[in-house]
């Protein structure tokens, strides 16, 4: 099992929050966090552990990019010079593309297949009561 020292590691994830491991750091509101990760749910409607762990990376990396936005606002000039140098807001944007790709994947696959599973119940042969086999209908309904 990995141990980290916390004497060897580097403080920076945390101070500026960026690439914290949690979602919330001190001194923010984690009632907003939760708007915002509620919000994309009710957009989303995740169904499964895929697609909710999908939409809470999402809320993540949008809340870390409201994060560094709200940073510098004091001494915007030092901050501006960081987060442009890190590059922090646009590999957020790439994280947050992949997210919305993945989720968008996600709902297309599961869409397919339902439509897979319909077709082959619709599409399948059907036995009559004299034994002979009747395909499915091409003629409308009528």
């Amino acid at each position: 099992m990995l141990e980290l020292n916390p004497s060897k590691t580097r403080p920076s994830a945390l101070q500026h929050g960026a690439w914290a491991e949690t979602a919330i750091l001190p001194g923010e509101d984690p009632r907003q966090f939760e708007r915002l990760h509620r919000g994309l749910i009710k957009e989303w409607s995740p169904c499964g552990p895929a697609e909710q762990d999908a939409v809470l990376t999402l809320a993540k990396c949008m809340w870390r990019k409201h994060r560094i936005r709200n940073l510098g606002a004091p001494s915007l000039p030092a901050w501006f010079w960081l987060m442009k140098e890190l590059a922090l807001e646009e590999r957020l944007d790439r994280m947050i593309d992949r997210a919305l790709r993945r989720l968008g994947q996600m709902k297309a696959m599961k869409e397919v297949m339902a439509f897979k599973r319909n077709a082959a119940q619709t599409l399948a042969p059907r036995t009559r009561p004299d034994r002979r086999i009747e395909g499915p209908s091409i003629e409308p309904a009528g």
